[in-house]
Formats: C-alpha cells, sequence, structure tokens
C-alpha cells in the first residue's frame, strides 16, 4: 500500500468502527453527563441530589443517568424508594483526580486542556 491509502478520514474511519471510543465520547459529550460524573466524584447521591447539584430538572438528570448507567460510568442500589447513584467502581478506583470534582477517569483530558486549551481555544469563547 502506498502512503495515500492511509489517509487521516480512512484511518479514524476505520478506527472507529473496531472501538467502542466513540460511544463513550458521544457520552461523554454532553454538559449535563459531565456535571453528573463530577457531582458523584464528591459522593454517591439521589436523583434529588443530583437536581440540586446541578441545577437541571428531574427528568434530565433522570436520562442522563440512564445514559451514563448503560455505558457503565455509574451504578446505583436500591434504598427504599430511592435510588442512590455512583460512580463504577472501576473509574472510582481510578488515581489522580486533577481536581477536586473531576472524576479521577477524566483527569487526563483535564491536565490535557491545563497546558494545550486553556486561554488558547478557540471553542471556550
Amino acid at each position: 500500500m502506498n502512503y495515500h491509502s492511509y489517509e487521516f478520514g480512512f484511518i479514524v474511519g476505520d478506527f472507529l468502527k473496531t472501538t467502542p471510543y466513540h460511544l463513550c465520547f458521544e457520552t461523554l459529550g454532553n454538559d449535563l453527563r459531565i456535571r453528573i460524573l463530577s457531582a458523584l466524584a464528591e459522593s454517591p447521591k439521589s436523583v434529588q441530589s443530583i437536581e440540586g447539584k446541578t441545577g437541571a430538572s428531574q427528568s434530565a438528570v433522570s436520562h442522563a443517568l440512564a445514559e451514563l448507567k448503560e455505558c457503565s460510568f455509574v451504578s446505583s442500589i436500591a434504598i427504599g424508594k430511592e435510588r442512590i447513584y455512583n460512580l463504577n467502581s472501576s473509574l472510582s478506583r481510578l488515581a489522580g483526580n486533577a481536581k477536586p470534582g473531576t472524576p479521577a477517569f477524566l483527569s487526563v483530558m483535564e491536565k490535557h486542556f491545563q497546558q494545550n486549551c486553556k486561554n488558547k481555544c478557540r471553542k471556550m469563547g
């Protein structure tokens, strides 16, 4: 094969078709879901507690939690009629929070942001 058969779009397209990365980034590409993960990085919480922490409606929080749970970012336990949500145990065991309230598994992105994007990214405004 020559170099032209390895064009950027070709590699990325095939790579994404064979990995779950795009699904994870799609799930994490939502501000409310990130705020929920940040809230849960502090401690396990009920839907009502998450509502208070994020300022989002019960419906929006429940929908976002369902998406996060489907991708195993969060888990829950029932206590009476209430469900308590927390970060998936494998995610919460990861070390190295970049700053308080940042889930450990996002610390790599936080470090990248601090070193490369802060005050430089046009998308940040």
